[in-house]
């Protein structure tokens, strides 16, 4: 299952915007779930943890929300209701990590299709250039050798050359 970092407003300048942005954000959580997707949304529960109103606890829970999105496979940005501070810097994070970032909810579809798409090219890639990242391809057989090994290799270089760009995966 893909993990899928939820971006979206929190702070607000009265309880009902609060309430919106909440509201918002569940609603962004659950179309990630029911798109098959394993959503982590820091700012609904970091939130009920740490004081926002406390700079000290507000830059604990932003950092610890920076160290989540490191493993994430894509970014979703609801900009609904714009970008806050916050917001803008999880964007930059995503985009120095080169973690996809998607800023409309209605493409989660879309970006599970890209990344199957850019499995199946180090697939592909993989099962053609095995042998390249084999430690037996000087010799005339590499019956002895066991194949899974290489193909990780293989598979793994392909998906970081997608990721890196270097390989383009278009969507039709």
């Amino acid at each position: 299952m893909m993990k899928v970092y939820v971006c979206s407003p929190y702070r607000a300048k009265d309880g009902a915007e609060l309430d919106r942005n909440i509201e918002y954000a569940q609603a962004l959580t659950r179309r990630a779930l029911k798109a098959g997707l394993a959503p982590i949304t820091p700012h609904l529960y970091i939130t009920q943890c740490l004081d926002e109103k406390k700079p000290q606890e507000r830059a604990q829970g932003l950092a610890a929300g920076m160290e989540l999105l490191k493993g994430c496979d894509f970014m979703i940005v609801g900009d609904k209701y714009g970008i806050s501070e916050g917001m803008y810097r999880e964007i930059e994070t995503a985009k120095a990590l080169r973690i996809p970032v998607i800023n409309d909810a209605g493409l989660l579809v879309r970006a599970k299709h890209e990344k199957q798409r850019a499995e199946r090219l180090a697939e592909e890639y993989a099962k053609r250039y095995a042998c390249c990242f084999c430690r037996g391809r000087n010799l005339h057989t590499c019956n002895g050798y066991s194949c899974k090994e290489p193909y990780q290799r293989a598979y793994d270089y392909a998906m970081s050359k997608v990721a890196a760009g270097c390989m383009v995966v278009k969507i039709e």
